[in-house]
């Protein structure tokens, strides 16, 4: 279902996603509204699913975690429960940050964060192949970070 955003609620989601730890009343300030209104706005952004949840994100670099791969994944066989048990699966390993089934030759791409090489052929080896329905990755690894972000792009006019 497409929502239909004024240009306030997009200044507000903005700040949010620029800032999740701007207060309410900074925020609104920032958009031109008084507090109350800003905060009911908010909150009908939160039960409509706009805003999922507010996160902090961390550099993986300063927590020692120098290694982004993206994986691509085959399996064996494509059968519904192949697919749901995969996709539990990666959901458990906190190695995999992010998860996506694709079109194409494989089937999912997955986006893995470890400490090293080391790291990342144990989780291969130990985790990943150790999925009786996976037949085939490919796997890439970032080499520079040219950029990052969670921000989706709104349109404000």
């Amino acid at each position: 279902m497409l929502i239909n955003l004024s240009d306030t609620d997009k200044k507000i989601l903005s700040a949010i996603q620029e800032d999740a730890t701007i207060t309410n009343a900074e925020l609104a300030e920032r958009v031109g509204l008084s507090a109350a209104p800003c905060w009911r706005r908010i909150k009908r952004l939160e039960e409509k699913g706009i805003i999922s949840k507010r996160v902090g994100i961390l550099d993986t670099k300063a927590l020692g975690l120098n290694i982004t791969a993206f994986a691509n994944v085959k399996l064996s066989h494509v059968q519904e429960d192949a697919l749901e048990k995969f996709e539990a699966a990666v959901k458990e390993f906190p190695e995999v940050t992010e998860c996506y089934t694709i079109s194409g030759s494989m089937d999912f791409l997955i986006r893995i964060v470890t400490e090293n090489m080391q790291s990342y052929e144990i989780f291969l080896r130990k985790k990943l192949l150790k999925l009786p329905m996976v037949s085939e990755v490919n796997t890439h690894f970032a080499v520079t970070h040219v950029k990052y972000t969670t921000a989706v792009p709104l349109e404000i006019s």
